[in-house]
């Protein structure tokens, strides 16, 4: 699905012209697969660390401090919303997804885990609020100035609206079985240990009370790391780190369900977003406070390495307008916390019917009738 940034309209924007022919010689069919490939390898090791992180406290791969800098400088910097674009939009939909889930059930008490500048808060609105009975919401968020960047407005009415710094890898601030629901929206890719996060937010809930999560996956900015690798491995025969690790959609569901959810349910979006170049999508990035932070990332990148990627990209992601193509792989979760009336599976053993006796029975139901539309 495409995502149309307000102000990457191409006719207002200035094309930069390509670095090199060089690099466009070089950045064929098979530099590409190498460059994607050499990405993977990167991501890749650095969802091994992340794994080993969530059992021991001895090695981080985020650097919290760096994150909570971008936040700032991008509430500071970019302070009209101009680059909300992406994280409202996701939010919206986040949101529409409580309604979905239990369409009669109340929400009295809600928290917005990692609600940046108060994405989950706008698109809550006054439908939805009204509509699940939301009557308190408490945001919790790593960096104060985005925080509070736009504090007192886009409240839902009648709704009792909090704001509270939270270090993200600390305890939460409120008492066990006291929140009926927990939004996080676009903040949980950047956390260190998720399963600890998820059990507290388990922690939390009410019995039956749910938790609904947005986060970036793993094919998010694909092209921006091909291209990447297509430059460094033409220079440098290696592939330094430019893209933070993402988590994948077949890693989701196990670590909602381990932190004591039932019924998790994940699925993701991807999101397409054009781009005049690629100096702008990363202008974009910047103001929207996604630039890596991860601790082994490259500090000094140089100007050749931009302008081959840039180069790289231009020729490889381009589409029918000439504009670059960026995705975005937004995964969302959903778990509940344990409670007796939830639907629970049969006790093992205790089905009436034979498999293969019900495959037998429809094996000579379409053998008599080749016209029966089970057979497609």
């Amino acid at each position: 699905e495409d995502v149309a940034p307000p102000t990457c309209r191409r006719s207002s924007m200035r094309r930069r012209d390509p670095a090199s022919p060089l690099a466009l010689a070089r950045a064929g069919l098979r530099a590409y697969r190498i460059g994607a490939r050499a990405g993977r390898v990167v991501a890749g090791g650095l969802r091994r660390r992340w794994g080993r992180r969530l059992m021991s406290t001895s090695r981080e791969v985020f650097d919290l401090a760096t994150k909570r800098a971008h936040r700032d400088r991008a509430a500071v910097a970019y302070s009209d919303g101009q680059y909300d674009y992406l994280k409202d939009e996701v939010a919206r939909r986040l949101t529409d997804r409580l309604n979905d889930v239990s369409p009669t059930k109340k929400f009295p008490v809600a928290v917005d885990l990692g609600s940046l500048s108060g994405h989950v808060r706008k698109s809550l609105a006054d439908f939805t609020a009204t509509n699940k009975g939301i009557e308190e919401l408490h945001q919790l968020e790593l960096s104060e100035l985005m925080l509070h960047r736009d504090h007192g407005m886009h409240h839902p009415e009648g709704v009792d609206v909090s704001y509270s710094v939270w270090g993200e890898e600390t305890e939460l601030p409120f008492a066990a079985n006291s929140v009926d629901v927990v939004f996080s929206s676009m903040a949980l890719h950047w956390v260190n240990d998720l399963p600890g996060v998820f059990k507290e937010v388990n922690r939390i809930l009410k019995p039956d009370g749910v938790f609904l999560g947005a986060m970036l996956g793993g094919e998010t900015l694909q092209e921006l790391r091909s291209s990447f690798a297509i430059a460094e491995l033409e220079r440098y025969g290696g592939v330094a780190n430019h893209l933070s690790p993402f988590v994948r959609d077949s890693e989701i569901g196990g670590l909602v369900q381990g932190a004591g959810f039932n019924l998790p349910t994940a699925d993701s979006d991807l999101l397409t977003v054009r781009y005049p170049d690629m100096f702008t999508m990363m202008e974009h990035l910047r103001g929207m406070g996604e630039t890596n932070s991860t601790f082994i990332r490259r500090n000094l990148t140089s100007m050749e390495s931009f302008l081959a990627a840039a180069s790289a990209y231009q020729e490889l992601y381009t589409d029918d307008d000439g504009l670059l193509e960026a995705t975005f792989h937004v995964i969302y979760l959903i778990g509940w916390k344990p409670h007796s009336s939830q639907q629970q599976p049969d006790e093992r053993g205790s089905g009436s019917t034979r498999l293969t006796t019900t495959l037998e029975e429809l094996a000579a139901e379409l053998q008599q009738d080749p016209q029966n539309p089970k057979r497609e």
